[in-house]
């Protein structure tokens, strides 16, 4: 009788164990970066420069952007989108990566772009401003803003 109570034991333990590990394995894609077919566009007369972002879009998404991501792939970025457009301004703490700014107004042009913003790991970080009122951010990797010529002025499609 002892022995059939271990082996149960051991059965409902490993039935448990089972469970917890399908629930990780389905856990996996929602920790993944969520690009949600979203495309913001910077546009001139001649060339579309287009990302894969992310929509940060409530105040806890804003707050957390980009932090403790290790990479980002080339064409991604994440879009902030404000309320109401205004000053905004982002710092860089535990954010892991640099990163360029691209400040938008409400009515979709370019106002500011932030070049190359360090990383931070201090709580004395560094305030990056849009300088212009803006609606709308987009961070991407560091100097890919110089590297595909993307400029103040430009329109945007988001």
């Amino acid at each position: 009788m002892l022995l059939k109570s271990v082996a149960m034991k051991i059965y409902g333990l490993l039935a448990s164990i089972i469970i917890i590990v399908i629930l990780l394995l389905f856990s996996i894609p929602l920790l993944k970066p969520k690009y949600e077919g979203r495309v913001v566009s910077f546009l001139t007369e001649n060339r579309t420069v287009g990302f894969n972002v992310e929509v940060a879009d409530t105040p806890i998404k804003r707050t957390i952007g980009l932090m403790n991501r290790t990479a980002l792939p080339e064409k991604s970025g994440m879009l902030f989108i404000f309320d109401q457009e205004g000053i905004q301004g982002f710092w860089m703490k535990n954010t892991l990566i640099p990163l360029d700014m691209v400040f938008i107004s409400a009515d979709k042009k370019i106002t500011h772009i932030q070049r190359n913003a360090q990383p931070c790991k201090t709580l004395d970080c560094q305030i990056y401003s849009s300088e212009k009122p803006a609606k709308y951010v987009v961070e991407i990797n560091g100097g890919l803003a110089d590297k595909l010529g993307i400029k103040e002025g430009w329109r945007v499609g988001i």
